[in-house]
């Protein structure tokens, strides 16, 4: 799917508008834009399992907290080795081989059973990282203290990875991934994800292995969600057992569904929406009460905007 010259302009505005906003110097802002591009990135990751290959994941939480967790284990409770192009490394490594391992067995089912099966799976590790076993994810209390030192280029520090510096970071990190990505599925393997999600039968007749192909793409999914989930370990400075938690990942589809599967910028924008939704929601209501906001406001995009927000008769022109 193409852009057409008035959308990539405004794309542009929007970026340019990221740019400048910590210019206003307010902390809180900041804090809910990086975490809005952290879930960006994620909700990128999902729309490439679920927008483009058809493929349901109820666990994709999975590749998000244990990454995270994989961090911990290379900064603080195994190696002591906190650097932190090493611990986003590991973060994305260990996304990649969780996806394959994972869409590896959940290749043998299809359809619901599928995503129960990532569900099931989501459930199974969140278990574990409670059970802390050797001591390595320290059980509910989680691992502090992962904030990454400032790197020193030359006689010049920057501190990346928390922020205004960790922002910055963040909105490189999502442009380079959109661009990663809207490459990979306008590719040869993209058009193979694809055919997956709109015929696989026909893809076999063709002589092609689908499972091979859905294999590779939870483990792309994963990696993009494991360095999402490395940003968020920078953001809080600290690794908890709900990184893990199904919730996330249903979350996340729910961003996805929302904003529109298979357009790769509608879940970024719907990732704004729902974060600062949620934070406002919170903050007038109180307590819990939040959650009938959210709830409300993804009952009227189903019922009114099925296809999503990028899913509308403008927006969709606005691609040509």
């Amino acid at each position: 799917m193409s852009l057409s010259p008035r959308f990539r302009l405004l794309l542009g505005a929007a970026i340019l508008v990221l740019v400048l906003l910590p210019l206003l110097g307010q902390p809180y802002l900041i804090y809910l834009l990086t975490m809005s591009l952290i879930f960006g990135i994620f909700a990128m990751a999902y729309d490439l399992l679920y927008g483009f290959t058809g493929l349901v994941s109820f666990g994709h939480s999975v590749f998000y907290g244990l990454p995270a967790y994989a961090m911990g284990m290379v900064a603080v409770t195994v190696f002591k080795y906190p650097n932190p192009l090493v611990m986003i490394a590991a973060a994305m490594l260990t996304g990649l081989v969780l996806g394959c391992l994972i869409g590896f067995v959940c290749t043998f089912a299809r359809g619901i059973y599928m995503a129960l099966v990532t569900f099931a799976f989501a459930q199974i590790i969140e278990l574990l990282v409670l059970h802390d076993p050797w001591g390595i994810t320290q059980g509910e209390n989680g691992i502090m203290g992962l904030r990454a030192a400032p790197l020193s280029l030359g006689g010049l520090t920057v501190d990346l990875f928390s922020g205004v510096g960790l922002y910055y970071l963040v909105l490189g990190l999502i442009i380079a991934s959109y661009l990663v990505i809207r490459a990979l599925v306008n590719s040869p393997l993209g058009d193979v994800f694809k055919g997956i999600k709109q015929n696989e039968e026909r893809l076999l007749s063709l002589g092609y292995n689908p499972r091979p192909y859905k294999v590779a793409a939870f483990g792309l999914s994963g990696m993009f969600a494991g360095l999402a989930g490395a940003m968020a370990v920078f953001l809080n400075n600290s690794i908890v057992p709900s990184m893990v938690d199904w919730a996330v990942g249903a979350e996340i589809l729910l961003i996805t569904i929302m904003g529109g599967a298979g357009t790769l910028i509608g879940p970024i924008a719907a990732a704004f929406l729902i974060i600062f939704a949620e934070s406002y929601a919170a903050s007038y209501l109180g307590g819990g009460n939040w959650v009938y906001v959210m709830g409300g406001l993804y009952i009227a995009v189903v019922m009114f905007l099925p296809g999503g927000i990028f899913r509308t008769r403008y927006l969709k022109k606005a691609f040509v």
